[in-house]
């Protein structure tokens, strides 16, 4: 298991206020070609209180979260997820296409990439552009 860094940057089409980043601190794991980042989200991203997991092989990226916000999204070029997005306040069928997905790497420095088109409760939304850089945490020393 290893420390990481994740620098979460999205863009929505058709949001007037352009890039929206945040970096959560996490760990790395990975078991039988499958890795795995978990980290907790904070205020800045309105989902304190919330778990999110990073599982990804070489096609397919799944985000899962646990806690004040419950979701599992699945990217795979191609690929149409039907969901629930549950908040504290509501819940909302999602569906997301994936339009590309782009996973490079190895050991404890990834680059993950993503475009979806987001419908909710039936009501397209736009395109989500999500580029995720998970980078091994220096360890501090004394």
């Amino acid at each position: 298991m290893s420390l990481v860094k994740i620098t979460i940057g999205s863009t929505m089409s058709q949001d007037k206020k352009g890039r929206f980043e945040t970096v959560a601190h996490g760990q790395l794991t990975e078991k039988d070609g499958t890795c795995y980042v978990r980290y907790a989200e904070t205020a800045d991203t309105g989902m304190e209180g919330t778990r999110t997991t990073l599982k990804w092989t070489e096609d397919t990226l799944t985000i899962i979260r646990h806690g004040t916000f419950e979701h599992t999204q699945e990217l795979r070029a191609g690929f149409t997820a039907h969901t629930l997005y549950k908040t504290p306040y509501f819940v909302v069928p999602l569906e997301a296409k994936t339009t590309s997905l782009a996973i490079q790497g190895g050991a404890c420095n990834w680059q993950l990439a993503a475009a979806y088109e987001v419908t909710l409760n039936e009501d397209p939304q736009g395109q989500i552009i999500l580029d995720i850089s998970i980078e091994e945490e220096e360890p501090s020393g004394n």
